[in-house]
């Protein structure tokens, strides 16, 4: 087996396989990261993705085609032996999900799904205060996600895109239980939603319940804007993750004491070099490609604990109970007898 091309120069080199708007603001990102470089998709560009692959001073491929591309592109970058960072969903179902975690393992490659939230500070701090007991024993935790996408938006709409609200925002509110309640299986999931005529979920409300009286509401659409905010609920007061949630910088305390306790966490200056970001908050992305630039060239990681493969493989199961329930089934899933 050929080993992973890992620089020997302190610097992880970068290829961008995709070059949308969320593969630039990534780029954009990395420029704040001194250990990494791009070297492929802006200053050199490939007349294909394996040939973009294949390139022997590339480290590591970031992934940020459609949906229905996660698969493919990743199974391709890891069979060059190129460690992988891969936009979410890290696939359309678990099944393909596990083909991609097996193939890195069995390669000794680094993987990961593409959850930047996890590696905002204000997570790193209400994950702190969640293990410090600052709200006593958890006891439920509210997440929401929504926007009002417009008809044009081929991504959302398209059922051969891998559309819908579930794998594009859902995800995030999904997170936020999984972070809360780590390591545990609900022991039932409950979930109303819609349709659209092609087929994709429009909007869902779910609700995950766990042991000991516990449990985990999600809600997301794909025709409002919502405010996102995450609420966790404990034994001795409340925390709230300010919105939006999927970029955080303020985090509130309520223990009942009349004063809520108040954090923040500005997001780094973009680089002087960035053009203006697609999305908000995006100057954050920085903080998981730091994370991924260090576990590679630093730890000699294969997962970043922060957002482990476990989680990824659990969070696709869990859309793929979801979808069932809903009735959004891909292509990808060959039969509906695979949900």
């Amino acid at each position: 087996m050929a080993e992973p091309t890992t620089s020997s120069r302190g610097v992880l080199r970068w290829g961008i396989l995709g070059c949308g708007k969320i593969s630039n603001d990534f780029v954009m990102g990395l420029a704040l990261v001194p250990n990494a470089q791009v070297v492929a998709c802006i200053p050199q560009c490939y007349d294909s993705y394996d040939a973009l692959c294949r390139d022997p001073t590339i480290d590591v491929v970031y992934v940020g085609t459609l949906h229905t591309y996660h698969h493919p592109h990743t199974m391709l970058a890891l069979s060059h032996n190129k460690h992988v960072l891969v936009e979410k969903p890290m696939a359309l179902n678990r099944r393909d999900a596990a083909d991609m975690v097996s193939l890195a393992k069995s390669k000794g490659l680094f993987l990961m799904e593409a959850m930047w939230t996890r590696f905002f500070p204000a997570i790193r701090h209400v994950r702190s205060l969640l293990v410090d007991g600052a709200i006593g024993d958890v006891h439920a935790v509210h997440a929401d996600m929504g926007f009002a996408f417009p008809s044009s938006a081929d991504r959302i709409w398209k059922r051969d895109l891998g559309g819908g609200g579930l794998l594009d925002i859902g995800i995030y509110p999904l997170a936020f239980v999984s972070m809360v309640f780590p390591h545990e299986v609900p022991v039932q999931v409950h979930t109303v939603g819609s349709l659209s005529d092609d087929g994709v979920d429009v909007f869902a409300v779910v609700t995950l319940q766990y042991p000991r009286h516990r449990y985990g509401t999600i809600q997301y659409s794909c025709l409002a804007d919502f405010r996102e905010e995450v609420t966790i609920l404990g034994s001795k007061g409340r925390l709230v993750i300010d919105a939006p949630a999927h970029t955080p910088t303020r985090v509130r305390v309520d223990r009942g004491t009349g004063d809520a306790e108040l954090f923040e966490f500005a997001l780094p200056k973009p680089a002087v070099s960035a053009s203006a970001f697609n999305f908000g908050g995006s100057v954050g992305l920085s903080y998981e490609a730091a994370a991924v630039t260090r576990a590679i060239l630093h730890d000699r990681a294969t997962e970043c604990a922060e957002y482990p493969l476990s989680e990824s493989l659990f969070l696709a199961g869990l859309m793929d109970t979801i979808r069932r329930d809903l009735g959004v089934v891909y292509d990808a899933d060959f039969t509906p007898s695979y949900l």
